[in-house]
């Protein structure tokens, strides 16, 4: 029972790393591609330094997200469909700016719309990710199956 529990603790910091490794490159390839995102000062950084940069900025937008995402949601609940729809890619965008003026370097900026830009395409590469690492795992498809059951018993009526 214990080395179960510890392959699926493995499993799960493996899976975290991986989408944290997948979200840095990410980061890195927006900072190449988009002119109003930068990982860098305007007089240049070391490679080392722009990755590191990257990945502290990668893990506190994914923190940032796994923390305040639940509560927003809650939050959000009374908001209609359309207006949340909008108001998704705004909040996770303002949370890459957090995230960004966290990384002590200080050197990392983003205009407003490109932080929309980037993070949506962070959010869908570590959804993507961590949905294509989770197909192979037993647990992952046994606390999906049951979710699925707990909403079928949900949804019939009380018996008699």
């Amino acid at each position: 029972m214990r080395g179960r529990r510890w392959r699926r603790v493995a499993s799960q910091v493996g899976r975290s790393v991986t989408v944290w490794a997948v979200s840095t490159v990410t980061m890195l390839v927006l900072a190449g591609i988009l002119p109003d995102f930068q990982l860098q000062s305007a007089d240049g950084d070391s490679a080392t330094s722009i990755a590191v940069t990257a990945a502290l900025g990668a893990g506190a937008f994914g923190l940032l997200s796994a923390i305040f995402w639940p509560l927003l949601v809650r939050l959000l609940l009374l908001v209609p469909a359309l207006v949340l729809g909008l108001l998704v890619f705004f909040l996770n965008g303002s949370l890459l700016i957090v995230a960004l003026r966290l990384v002590p370097s200080g050197d990392s900026e983003a205009a407003p719309e490109t932080a929309v830009i980037v993070a949506a395409v962070m959010s869908a590469v570590a959804s993507a990710t961590g949905a294509a690492l989770a197909v192979r795992d037993d647990d992952a498809y046994r606390r999906r199956l049951y979710r699925l059951a707990d909403r079928r018993r949900r949804a019939l009526p009380p018996g008699p």
